[in-house]
């Protein structure tokens, strides 16, 4: 183990809006603070991936192995080391 700052080794980033109407049929997860919402056909992040709650289900984290789309209710971990 290293000692480091939480910062240096991760950055929180915002997912995008993306409304279920403007959403096209594919097979790439739609994550909200929730969970997977639905499904869209272009990711915003490669995965893998931590999704973590930042509207509604504050604070709930998911993980997902592929690419996905996370929207505006939560935050994606982007991680300087691999995941």
């Amino acid at each position: 183990w290293r000692a480091s700052r939480l910062g240096d080794e991760i950055e929180l980033a915002y997912g995008k809006a993306l409304k279920a109407e403007d959403r096209e049929a594919g097979d790439v997860p739609v994550y909200g603070s929730s969970g997977v919402v639905g499904l869209h056909s272009s990711s915003l992040v490669d995965g893998p991936g931590i999704i973590v709650g930042r509207k509604g289900n504050v604070g709930s984290v998911h993980w997902c192995n592929v690419p996905f789309f996370p929207i505006d209710t939560v935050f994606y971990i982007k991680s300087a080391l691999p995941l």
